[in-house]
């Protein structure tokens, strides 16, 4: 028993002493560095992510895309995406095609479907008046019109999301609730879904490839400006700086005086000019088959236009007919 109590006194002045050695000169505990845990912060640190936006182009019924970097901290991408939609374009020849006061509740995520929940705002109609050429539009008119503008700030949501790899389709509600294709001014879209009527609940919606712009809808766009008296202050946005003859492009003011009116347009077709598209990077190869109507003896012409991409736009170098004008 002796033996027994020594060795407890000690044990007790041996703990004693180690928690003296402890105590600061507040006569307080210090932390022990090598067992406590360091903090952790509950959110990932800010990091710059790359995200492909698609917006109206100006002048064109067809979307474009914009890279843009954003700062990326406590937001998922799908939010931010969609965020940065909204606050629309930074860079020329695009437009943000939304209803006005459209706003994000909330956007979640299923596998690969996002759920984009926006404010009622985006029930009511696009203004028209904001939007260049369509300011006057006809009453006669405006039903289609609206129409055509809904289906692109529709598809401008869905396709900057899925450009996401491993989302592949995207539901949208209003208020938290499903609409119609009519309730949401999305008749066109039942286009791209057979089998539904107006009344149904709009699905979720897959990438849709044919609203953006391509070098064949360029070309198309071009020519077809091109088979009445041309307006320049349309085309030349989708002209690129060179030309197929390996000049540079001039200027809009001096191309408009190099070039006579033609009454009745400078080539003609029928149908679609279109045979074949090629892409190589940031060029492609049109193949393109029209007749010319520059001369008195008309000219059948089959041409492989080349089409840049600048600044994520597809640009249209001016066809060789346009060399004697030179």
């Amino acid at each position: 028993m002796v033996v027994a109590g020594l060795l407890l006194l000690t044990s007790c002045s041996s703990f004693m002493g180690n928690q003296l050695n402890n105590q600061g000169e507040n006569g307080t505990a210090e932390p022990d560095t090598e067992s406590t845990p360091l903090p952790i912060d509950p959110y990932e640190q800010a990091r710059e992510t790359k995200i492909v936006l698609y917006f109206k182009h100006e002048i064109a019924d067809f979307l474009v895309p914009e890279e843009r970097i954003v700062m990326q901290e406590k937001k998922s991408t799908e939010q931010l995406i969609v965020e940065e939609l909204l606050k629309g374009p930074q860079t020329s020849q695009k437009l943000l095609i939304m209803p006005p006061g459209t706003d994000i509740i909330d956007i979640t995520r299923r596998s690969d479907t996002v759920f984009v929940n926006l404010t009622d705002d985006f029930l009511h109609p696009i203004d028209l008046s904001a939007i260049p050429g369509l300011e006057n539009t006809t009453e006669e008119d405006y039903p289609g019109v609206q129409a055509e503008m809904k289906r692109l700030a529709i598809y401008s949501i869905v396709n900057s999301l899925t450009f996401l790899d491993g989302i592949n389709q995207v539901k949208l509600l209003v208020n938290n609730t499903q609409h119609s294709y009519q309730e949401m001014g999305a008749e066109l879209i039942l286009q791209d879904t057979p089998g539904l009527d107006p009344d149904s609940p709009m699905v979720a919606l897959f990438r849709n490839k044919n609203v953006n712009q391509s070098p064949a809808r360029t070309v198309r766009f071009v020519l077809n400006g091109l088979t009445v008296d041309p307006e320049w202050d349309l085309i030349y946005p989708f002209l690129s700086n060179r030309t197929m003859d390996g000049s540079s492009l001039p200027p809009l003011d001096e191309l408009k005086t190099q070039i006579p009116p033609m009454l009745g347009g400078m080539i003609a077709f029928e149908g679609s000019p279109v045979l074949e598209e090629e892409y190589l990077f940031d060029k492609a190869f049109v193949t393109v088959q029209y007749t010319d109507r520059t001369s008195d003896l008309l000219k059948e012409v089959t041409e492989v236009l080349t089409v840049d991409r600048v600044d994520g736009i597809w640009k249209v170098r001016l066809p060789v007919l346009f060399s004697q004008y030179r």
